[in-house]
């Protein structure tokens, strides 16, 4: 079975309900063409994301699907690593993404975001996916980590070339070069310039107790620029696109108290992050009535899951006011997301100030019009025209 094609990813929804009808996992072809089990109702693909005998690390294929093979520098990531040092390199990240930061970010995020839009007025036309979505998470980063002005020009050059509209797009892998020339870069520019970031204490870290390692730390960095770099690209894109057609929704979110709730919301009806990323089984095991032999791939769809009747009530319709904490958008368990909450605060920042700034802002074509990029795992505007108001 063939699925990741551009109309998929503009509406996925139809095909993932059929899915979920006739049983709930299915054998298809990735886009690189080895088989894989998809896996699409919600209590399947929350157990798989819990399940520890669906590991994360690619040694345990043998059926011929790699994934996104990264050069060994990079290979020690999170997404990678075993359970004990899985913990121990989170535990290093999650410290800096305390309360006390996130509140932090939360002061600074809307002038983040209006570095991305200054000099843009009322009446004009602009493409936010090329103003906002793509340029933010580069503006994060270069003060998450304290990159230098080059850096950034750099990984925002790397954003640009990937995620904007191209006659030959490049897939992410062949940008790998430029991706371990960054990180390099990065890394030497923190060792001789110490700053308190957390970049700067990362780097002490490795100076003094050789945790993480000098590869660890490639793959923390790595996981930091590039991992969830996609996903927020995405998920701003689309929901502005998703708010300027729903104009009570929009309304709505204007009133609310707790604007992160409803960008749970949000990531729940996207979906922006389509599949999880591939386990590989470790050993025999059955998901639903559907047996997976050791080394096959298994793709867990959190979009699906995200729409499963049996979980949501009107699983279709956007709901800003709808109970918080059962979605799935950007994982469960061990290798959710490091990013959540920083994610959350920066999507409520930027649908603010978008929202406060130009209230009358409308789409600048009809939405049909709007492409939508079919990257495999991900789904978001390629495009995202609109006359500001």
């Amino acid at each position: 079975m063939d699925l990741f094609d551009s109309e998929f990813a503009r509406n996925p929804w139809p095909t993932l309900e059929r899915l979920r009808a006739a049983g709930g996992v299915h054998r298809i072809r990735t886009p690189d063409g080895p088989p894989a089990w998809l896996v699409t109702r919600y209590r399947d693909v929350r157990a798989g994301l819990l399940d520890d005998r669906l590991s994360t690390h690619v040694r345990h294929a043998n059926d011929d699907y790699r994934g996104f093979t990264v050069p060994p520098p990079l290979d020690e990531n999170l997404l990678n690593t075993d359970p004990a040092d899985h913990a121990r390199l989170r535990s290093l990240v999650t410290g800096e993404l305390s309360p006390r930061r996130l509140a932090e970010w939360t002061r600074s995020a809307p002038e983040l975001v209006d570095s991305c839009l200054r000099g843009l007025d009322a009446g004009q036309r602009v493409d936010l996916v090329e103003r906002l979505a793509v340029p933010l998470p580069a503006a994060v980063l270069g003060e998450l980590l304290g990159l230098d002005k080059p850096t950034c020009e750099r990984l925002l050059g790397w954003a640009k070339s990937t995620l904007l509209p191209s006659a030959s797009p490049p897939r992410a892998r062949d940008t790998l070069a430029t991706m371990l020339a960054i990180i390099t870069d990065t890394t030497e520019h923190a060792r001789t310039h110490r700053t308190d970031t957390v970049l700067g204490r990362l780097v002490t870290a490795h100076a003094d107790t050789g945790s993480p390692s000098a590869d660890e730390l490639a793959g923390l960095l790595f996981y930091l620029l590039f991992v969830w770099y996609e996903v927020l690209v995405d998920l701003v894109a689309g929901a502005v696109l998703t708010l300027l057609g729903r104009p009570d929704q929009r309304e709505l979110l204007r009133v609310l108290p707790d604007r992160q709730a409803a960008v749970d919301e949000l990531l729940r009806y996207l979906s922006p992050q389509v599949l999880a990323g591939p386990r590989f089984a470790t050993t025999e095991l059955t998901i639903g009535e559907t047996r997976i032999r050791p080394g096959q791939t298994v793709l867990l769809c959190l979009a699906s899951a995200n729409h499963d009747p049996e979980i949501f009530d009107q699983p279709a319709e956007l709901d800003l006011t709808r109970d918080r904490g059962t979605q799935l958008a950007l994982g469960y368990g061990v290798h959710a997301c490091l990013g959540n909450a920083l994610v959350r605060t920066l999507t409520a920042a930027a649908l603010d100030h978008v929202g406060t700034r130009w209230p009358d802002t409308v789409l600048a074509v009809d939405e049909r019009e709007i492409a939508w990029r079919s990257g495999f795992r991900h789904r978001g505007p390629l495009t995202l025209p609109v006359q500001l108001g």
